[in-house]
């Protein structure tokens, strides 16, 4: 089986992604990084846009804070979307069979369903549970679970998305 990975292309993500392609090399499928500019000597294929997350790396760093959250994501969506309009043409060009998607790569699952083709999401970075009940990372205030602190936090991050 033929697996695309798509994921941002920087190295706390894209790290742990090809560790995984390979030990699925090992296991004799074959692997392709999709819209990646280099995947440590694994095979891969630029997206025919500009590469939204590394083009922005170093604006992003500058941020802090909310600021920087909503930032992150915004560049994540357009990066998104710029993978689904192009994702059909890709794996036809590159004879994908399935998809293993970066968890924060949000809405990439869309592009597999249409194309109603095999995805699973792999979550190589941190988790975020947006239940409210586990704290985020991303957020400065002290976890808590009151009904009072646990209806707050939904309000909190809608604000940033």
């Amino acid at each position: 089986m033929k697996l695309g990975f798509i994921c941002p292309n920087v190295p706390g993500h894209l790290n742990p992604m090809t560790a995984l392609g390979r030990q699925l090399q090992a296991r004799n499928h074959e692997v392709v990084f999709l819209y990646s500019s280099g995947a440590s000597g694994l095979p891969f294929v630029p997206g025919p846009e500009k590469d939204h997350v590394k083009e922005n790396i170093s604006e992003a760093s500058k941020k802090q804070g909310d600021n920087s959250v909503e930032f992150g994501l915004r560049i994540l969506l357009a990066q998104t979307e710029a993978i689904l309009k192009s994702l059909p043409a890709t794996v036809k060009a590159t004879g994908v069979d399935a998809l293993v998607l970066d968890s924060i790569q949000f809405y990439a699952e869309l592009g597999a369903i249409q194309l109603g083709m095999p995805y699973i999401h792999v979550s190589p970075a941190l988790y975020f549970d947006y239940s409210g009940y586990a704290p985020l990372c991303v957020y400065g205030w002290p976890h808590q679970t009151s009904p009072e602190a646990l209806a707050q936090k939904p309000r909190r991050r809608s604000k940033v998305c």
